[in-house]
């Protein structure tokens, strides 16, 4: 079989172990008849084992799948998108903030992270998740907060989130009590208090989706880079996430105070030498990025300002 069922027509599809990243998941719902996905996944994995699932389950691939739901563009959840789109004829559904991730997959790389001529140049060859190797696509339609996406018997409504991206969706079953978190709950197995966000999220726009996401009724929690969280391990993982962004924050304005004035290179450095914060370690970017966010998230609050040429300091 190439997928694992949590619930009743609810299947997990796991791609290859990638380092820091784990398995990245796919969801499969089957209900009565039709199938939707949910991220499926890189360029070919494990959007690859959709079609065969599908097959295992009696469906055809080309009318019984009806839709392509990405929770965001980044590569590792929209890039194997229009691959599955191609081999089913089914429609891609995207929010418009990161419709973009799709149409110029180029744009991740040099819109969405921070990151140098030669970094870039580095990314062209990596072969992680964060890859960019598939061509841009046009998606079908746009996903909306609120909208109402049918599956067989089951509805899951579309939350737009925008922390881990501008156009970060997660949906919610409900009946029962499910909801697909994309990136914005869980962004790496086994440790809640690690993620990373894009230079189009937002760390405010996390932490009300965080407040408001927690108090949905959840039985499972499914995140695309972790195992399933069940019933009373829910509220603990929100905790666990809401206390990471709390303390990168505090981190931050610790080491601004000390120093009187940073750029995020020194920040970063501070950071990493502290080790008081778990961070992403495949790609330096990813942690440039989100200070850069944090660093927005807080002079939005009045806590600190930019001085201009990327000097920051404390209000």
């Amino acid at each position: 079989m190439a997928s694992t069922e949590i619930i009743p027509g609810i299947h997990v599809i796991r791609g290859k172990f990638a380092g820091e990243f784990g398995f990245i998941a796919s969801y499969l719902i089957v209900s009565e008849g039709e199938a939707l996905v949910i991220d499926p996944g890189t360029a070919g994995d494990p959007g690859d084992n959709v079609v065969k699932a599908l097959k295992d389950f009696g469906l055809n691939q080309k009318s019984d799948l009806v839709g392509i739901v990405c929770t965001h563009g980044h590569p590792d959840h929209a890039g194997g998108a229009g691959r599955l789109r191609k081999s089913t004829g089914a429609p891609i559904l995207i929010h418009s903030g990161d419709a973009e991730l799709l149409r110029d997959p180029s744009s991740f790389l040099n819109e969405r992270l921070l990151m140098d001529r030669a970094q870039r140049l580095s990314m062209k060859f990596d072969k992680g998740p964060l890859r960019v190797n598939y061509r841009g696509i046009e998606p079908n339609s746009f996903l909306s907060n609120g909208q109402q996406i049918q599956v067989g018997k089951l509805s899951l409504r579309v939350i737009h989130t925008g922390g881990h991206s501008a156009g970060h969706c997660v949906f919610y079953e409900s009946t029962e009590k499910m909801l697909f978190s994309g990136d914005e709950v869980n962004n790496f197995p086994n440790e809640p208090r690690k993620f990373y966000v894009d230079l189009s999220g937002s760390i405010v726009a996390k932490l009300a989706a965080l407040d408001e996401l927690s108090k949905l009724d959840i039985d499972y929690l499914l995140p695309a880079h972790d195992v399933p969280a069940l019933f009373g391990d829910v509220s603990l993982q929100f905790e666990g996430v809401r206390d990471g962004v709390i303390h990168l924050q505090d981190t931050i304005l610790s080491h601004l105070e000390a120093r009187g004035e940073a750029d995020i290179e020194q920040l970063e450095f501070d950071i990493r030498q502290s080790r008081s914060v778990p961070i992403p370690v495949t790609i330096d970017a990813l942690l440039a990025t989100t200070i850069r966010v944090t660093l927005d998230g807080l002079a939005e609050a009045g806590l600190v300002k930019d001085l201009g040429k990327g000097i920051w300091v404390m209000n």
